[in-house]
């Protein structure tokens, strides 16, 4: 059965997440986190989109992600092969090593941006990695703080974050106060594919964004034959 093709418009705001089959590790030493990094790198710069939050633990990862002109498919295809050629490279290794096509979560705001970053950069916590997460090297929460010079990370987080010391400590703050928070809720989104967080008129919205594209795509390629 095919897949249905995700939601897509300009701006559109993501979590996206994935994790190794099985739950199977797939960053085993530095230089395979390095190896991701950089093609992330080189990606963003190459497909103009923007990343507002990132945390890479030993068998999954997380980003959140506004794309542009380019579709997060293309993005994480882009960056899903090149990473599982490496690996499969560097460990001698055959076949897939992602568990599923990555999932994502089309955010609507940045209400519910704080509420998913919270829940990013507490996961090495939860995962017993680190008791504090600015401690976590595979992170980008230093770059969110201002403690460590943007390179992943948008310049626009400023303005989510703030820039002054109030704003990045009330924002330090806000990460902390959920290391015991339960996520249950919001991990649910994670069983789909495919899933959009934020309110009724929202996805509503998102869904007639998408019905149109459809009907567009539909029409030209009906013209085409």
């Amino acid at each position: 059965m095919p897949r249905s093709p995700r939601l897509v418009f300009n701006g559109a705001f993501y979590h996206v997440y994935n994790r190794g089959l099985n739950k199977q590790p797939i960053f085993l030493h530095d230089d395979d986190y390095q190896f991701f990094l950089d093609k992330l790198y080189k990606l963003k710069n190459k497909f103009d989109f923007s990343i507002y939050a990132l945390v890479i633990l030993p068998n999954h990862f997380h980003l959140s992600v506004q794309t542009r002109k380019i579709s997060i498919s293309q993005i994480m295809a882009c960056l899903g092969t090149s990473y599982s050629m490496y690996f499969n490279r560097t460990y001698h290794h055959l076949g897939p090593i992602f568990q599923n096509r990555f999932k994502s979560i089309i955010i609507e705001n940045d209400a519910y941006f704080l509420q998913l970053s919270q829940y990013i950069y507490l996961n090495p916590v939860r995962a017993g990695l680190t008791i504090n997460p600015l401690d976590y090297p595979y992170s980008s929460l230093g770059e969110a703080l201002g403690k460590q010079p943007l390179r992943f990370l948008d310049e626009d987080i400023k303005r989510l974050v703030g820039e002054t010391a109030d704003s990045q400590r009330s924002f330090e703050k806000f990460i902390f106060e959920g290391i015991d928070n339960n996520f249950s809720e919001l991990e649910k989104l994670f069983s789909e594919e495919e899933a959009i967080l934020g309110t009724p008129a929202f996805l509503t919205r998102s869904l007639k964004r998408q019905m149109k594209r459809l009907k567009k795509r539909s029409s030209l390629d009906y013209h085409n034959k």
